[in-house]
């Protein structure tokens, strides 16, 4: 039986050492002696087993045998203070014990790594503070030499307990820092060993939660090489990195999306812009293959609105995808030269069109050749022959509306390319906006049989409505055209019995055919009476109101006139001060 410290008991028996704690229960595997002892010592973490003819040497760290040498006729041994004496009947020998440290290093030359730093926990962890460096430098250079062997959990353990800073690890990956002198390289590993170091280093750095511009810079690398998805998500954060390396590190590993994406997060938009063209005119097969295609170029420009960078591009953009670069000239807030994008877009009729649409409708712009050119281009579409039915009635109904709501156009220029067609309607809209009034109402009866159009232009012109009412009537009752005559006059007894025509009523009475009787117009009639009587009665009334206002006038001056004063309930301060003003 020997004690070993620690609570802990050695109990020798036939070829095996228990080793038992305080309550007689194992707590460690037993030791196989290959010679059965008569004298046991213990040396921490040692027990030392003499023999009749040898010593043995087992650890009490993994029980098993760590050295033998040969040794005769002991007759007693002993230990103090971590010596160990062996006294034969003639001699005394001491065993004295290799320092802890140097047998560390023994081990970690021999490459066992897990025994060396066993062994250093068991016999310098309990170091005072004054030594515990030397543990520490030790469990680095193991830390290392597992790191070298592809032992990542056991290396990055030994990296945490040391407390190493993220700035000594990196320098161990030649592929993230390629102009730092690497302790170990680990060039030339496979794609999965390679990606297992950089997700161990990923997460210790994510635990070490240390944020400089340096660990921003190696974080987004190792994001980069192990999930380039991620990478936006990094880049939302804005962290400070050094951008030589960052640009330099994606070129290298042909990230060439994502460097554009970092122009972009660094507000390079140009640089980014350039780069995303280049990925575009690559072969598909060389091509980045994170590259989501044209949008993102045109996503950017729409995300900052920078007039030069997109009028740079816009040119090159309508050649690969001339829908979406529409979109772009339409929706940016920038200030664009209109002027060249209408020629860029001359060879478009339809994106034409519709960026004329956003200047003149949405943008309300008031320079006159854009409204013009606006309702050539309608022109032009509905005039030509390949152009879809469906298409031209809208491009007409567009085309009415503008022409009917613009005052910037060249009305005569758009007449002269009008007449002669079939678009009367347009053809009335413009003789209005001529104030050719009559011209434009023959034509909408006359020529477009569209009576129902007439009357609506009379009632929605802006001004003179009257005037135009009485104008169509004459039209209608004064028809030279015998196929229209009876269907006309029919119409305007319509249009006078309409509750919605408004007229001079005095004026239509001297127009009417003298043969009409009263009941053909009768609601006419009572309208227009009652419309008299209730201007006869307003006009009495406003006359009786002027007639007390001006005898209310000359009641108050005739008594300013008479110097009276007021009572003092009238009276007012400013008379009583100064009542030679009055």
């Amino acid at each position: 039986m020997k004690t070993l410290g620690a609570g802990e008991i050695y109990m020798n028996g036939d070829g095996l050492g228990m080793i038992i704690n305080e309550s007689g229960d194992v707590c460690r595997a037993p030791i196989a002696w290959i010679n059965q002892p008569k004298f046991v010592c213990y040396s921490k973490p040692y027990i030392i087993g003499i023999s009749q003819s040898s010593i043995q040497v087992y650890s009490l760290i993994d029980q098993q045998l760590k050295q033998k040498s040969g040794f005769n006729d002991a007759s007693s041994a002993a230990d103090f203070s971590g010596n160990v004496y062996i006294l034969t009947e003639e001699q005394i020998f001491m065993l004295l014990p290799v320092p802890a440290e140097e047998q560390v290093e023994r081990l970690l030359d021999s490459g066992n790594l897990d025994q060396a730093m066993a062994l250093a926990e068991e016999t310098l962890g309990s170091l005072t503070r004054s030594k515990s460096s030397r543990l520490k430098a030790l469990r680095q250079r193991a830390a290392n030499m597992y790191w070298s062997r592809g032992e990542l959990e056991e290396a990055f353990s030994l990296f945490t307990k040391t407390q190493t800073p993220p700035a000594d690890i990196y320098t161990l990956y030649d592929t993230l820092f390629p102009d730092c002198s690497a302790q170990i390289s680990v060039a030339g590993l496979s794609e999965e060993k390679m990606t297992g170091y950089h997700v161990h280093l990923l997460q210790y750095l994510t635990k070490s939660g240390i944020r400089t511009e340096e660990l921003n810079t190696i974080e987004f690398k190792l994001v980069a090489l192990t999930d380039p998805d991620k990478i936006l998500d990094l880049l939302k954060e804005k962290r400070p990195m050094d951008m030589k390396s960052v640009v330099s590190f994606l070129k290298s590993q042909g990230f060439l999306y994502m460097l554009g994406v970092y122009y972009a997060s660094c507000g390079f938009v140009c640089e980014a812009v350039e780069q995303w063209r280049e990925l575009e005119e690559m072969e598909k097969e060389s091509c980045d293959p994170h590259y989501p295609g044209l949008s993102c170029i045109i996503q950017l420009l729409l995300e900052t609105n920078i007039q030069a960078v997109i009028m740079g591009n816009v040119e090159w953009l309508l050649s690969r995808d001339p829908d979406n670069t529409l979109h772009l000239l339409v929706t940016t807030s920038a200030e664009l030269n209109n002027d060249h994008v209408l020629n860029l877009l001359a060879n478009r009729p339809l994106h034409i069109v519709t960026f004329l649409e956003e200047l003149v409708l949405n943008r309300r712009t008031e320079t006159s050749r854009y409204h013009t050119q606006l309702a050539q281009q309608y022109l032009s579409l509905l005039l030509s022959p390949h152009t879809p039915r469906q298409r031209a009635l809208l491009l007409r109904k567009k085309l009415q509306a503008h022409l009917l709501n613009s005052d910037k156009y060249a009305v005569t220029l758009i007449l002269n390319k009008i007449q002669g067609t079939v678009l009367k309607k347009e053809l009335a809209i413009l003789y209005g906006k001529l104030q050719e009034h009559e011209k434009a109402l023959k034509v909408l009866v006359y020529d477009v049989h569209d009576p129902q159009s007439a009357e609506e232009y009379c009632r929605e012109w802006p001004s003179g409505r009257k005037q135009l009412h009485l104008l169509l009537l004459n039209i209608y009752l004064n028809c030279d055209i015998p196929d229209q005559r009876d269907n006309l006059q029919e119409r305007a007894v319509e249009f006078l019995n309409d509750r919605a025509s408004v007229f001079n009523y005095s004026e239509v009475y001297k127009v009417l055919p003298r043969h009409w009787p009263i009941s053909l117009i009768e609601p006419f009639v009572y309208r227009s009476l009652g419309c008299q009587a209730h201007e006869y009665r307003t006009s009495r009334i406003v006359k009786g109101l002027r007639e007390l206002e001006w005898a209310r006038m000359r009641a108050d001056r005739v008594g300013y006139t008479r110097h009276e004063p007021p009572s003092a309930l009238e009276r007012e301060p400013w008379r009583d001060a100064a009542p030679h003003l009055i």
